[in-house]
């Protein structure tokens, strides 16, 4: 008995679990308005569009677990979107070639923003800010309109299922959790909690602070990258406004799945998490034909009500400690 309510008192002081909570009565709802909600059909579709949700979420979270903010990241993704729409073929090569200078492309405007961040020691509100803008202008400059071609069997393959049973967005979700495993055995995301949660101690131990973060934003460049794959295989064009909704769900996202503004606190799953629950909350408001405006409300709601209940475990645990 003492064993399961030591088990209990974990679940409930965790940073994830007003996630949790929330995960659960969304659930619920989505079942009672969508029809369908737990067959086959409902789940692939579902998750096309929740997987560049979680991914997005990820990457905001890494930047966030070392204190930093990006509000780059949408206009990031529609940049992505624009340049694979404007390079990409219809040959395996130009498709290859494309996904690997979108890659590296992603790596270098993480790298842009956190060496401004890490090493000139700037704002990050300010520099991601300011960075979003820019990508943004690019963007719209590249391709003023939504357009560009994006090759039949590339996004047919996002949407198809492996061994028939299988959608590709699961192995996608399977190969994010394959290299979160890697990247959770390394010394460098040890650091990025420890960088987070008190810097001059993290300094004091030998850490490379500057080094930590520019780190935090590479690999945060990695899922910018694979969630940018994503939605452009999910919409077949490019859009240089595509991705920027993505900068408010990014970080509504990881603070619902637990993860702490001032850095050193919540989990990659935990954000991963509150991705789907942003999905399931746009499911509800969707099926309700509810208007984006309050699409937008709601989920300033959603992340108060998260903010709220974290803050109150976090006083209960301080209280009982």
């Amino acid at each position: 008995m003492l064993k399961i309510n030591r088990y209990f008192k974990e679940i409930y002081s965790s940073t994830a679990f007003p996630g949790i909570i929330i995960f659960l009565m969304l659930i619920a709802i989505n079942a009672v308005i969508q029809p369908g909600f737990f067959t086959y059909y409902s789940f692939k579709l579902n998750l096309l569009s929740f997987t560049p949700l979680i991914l997005v979420s990820i990457a905001q979270a890494l930047v966030m677990l070392v204190g930093a903010l990006d509000l780059s990241i949408g206009a990031s993704i529609s940049l992505l979107t624009v340049f694979m729409a404007s390079v990409m073929g219809d040959s395996p090569l130009s498709i290859a070639l494309a996904l690997i200078l979108a890659l590296g492309a992603a790596l270098a405007m993480s790298l842009f923003n956190g060496f401004f961040i890490s090493y000139l020691k700037l704002p990050p509100f300010l520099v991601t800010y300011a960075s979003s803008a820019i990508w943004f202008g690019i963007a719209l400059y590249i391709m003023p309109t939504p357009g560009g071609y994006i090759p039949k069997p590339f996004y047919k393959f996002y949407r198809s299922d492996f061994l028939g049973i299988i959608p590709i967005p699961v192995l996608i979700l399977i190969g994010v959790g394959v290299i979160y495993f890697i990247l959770s055995r390394l010394k460098v995301y040890k650091h990025m909690y420890a960088v987070g949660g008190k810097e001059e101690a993290a300094w004091a131990s030998g850490i490379k602070i500057h080094a930590t973060r520019i780190k935090a934003f590479l690999w945060s460049g990695v899922f910018i990258a694979l969630a940018a794959i994503c939605l452009v295989s999910q919409t077949a064009t490019g859009d240089a406004r595509c991705g920027l909704s993505y900068t408010l769900d990014s970080v509504a996202a990881a603070v619902i799945g637990g993860v702490s503004f001032s850095g050193g606190k919540g989990s990659l799953a935990g954000a991963a998490v509150g991705g789907v629950i942003l999905g399931l909350l746009i499911n509800i408001l969707y099926f309700a034909n509810v208007t984006s405006f309050y699409q937008t409300f709601m989920k300033g709601i959603i992340v108060i009500g998260a903010l709220v209940v974290g803050s109150v475990t976090r006083m209960k645990e301080q209280t009982i400690s």
